[in-house]
């Protein structure tokens, strides 16, 4: 693993979220939410390219402009028609620093389909729940904003 810091690896990241739809919240990287259709991808690319991934944090995707059930809020989506809330549980680390490239995408992937959530009246699994949705806290260097940052 490298620690990422030029401007180039920050325009290879933009563009590769970009190109699987994954979106973050806020002005840097904490928190790059991507949908189910996307996610495998995104982690095998991101790791593949030097980048590394240390949390996930959980959200729930709403169609349209349904009520959330389950998050506290969220952005509207950049690129779905709905939004997503953000679930109020804690967030996952993951260490992945001493794994071979390969075994690191095959742990985090793991990890996100193996997620159950317990509430009081019921668990929630991601194989079951097309709603639950992961995303992504990148380690990259703090002076690092997004695009979508004003």
């Amino acid at each position: 693993m490298h620690i990422v810091n030029s401007e180039m690896d920050k325009e290879h990241l933009d563009r590769i979220l970009k190109s699987h739809k994954a979106q973050p919240v806020g002005s840097g990287y904490i928190d790059v939410i991507v949908k189910r259709d996307n996610y495998k991808s995104l982690i095998r690319k991101l790791i593949e390219a030097g980048f590394y991934i240390e949390s996930i944090t959980w959200w729930e995707w709403i169609e349209d402009n349904k009520n959330s059930i389950y998050g506290l809020g969220g952005p509207e989506s950049e690129y779905y028609n709905g939004w997503f809330a953000e679930l109020a549980i804690k967030v996952d680390n993951v260490d992945l620093s001493k794994k071979h490239p390969q075994d690191s995408i095959k742990q985090l992937i793991e990890f996100i389909e193996s997620k159950s959530i317990v509430y009081p009246n019921e668990k929630i699994n991601f194989s079951q729940s097309e709603w639950l949705t992961p995303a992504l806290w990148l380690k990259v260097p703090s002076h690092w904003e997004n695009k979508n940052s004003a």
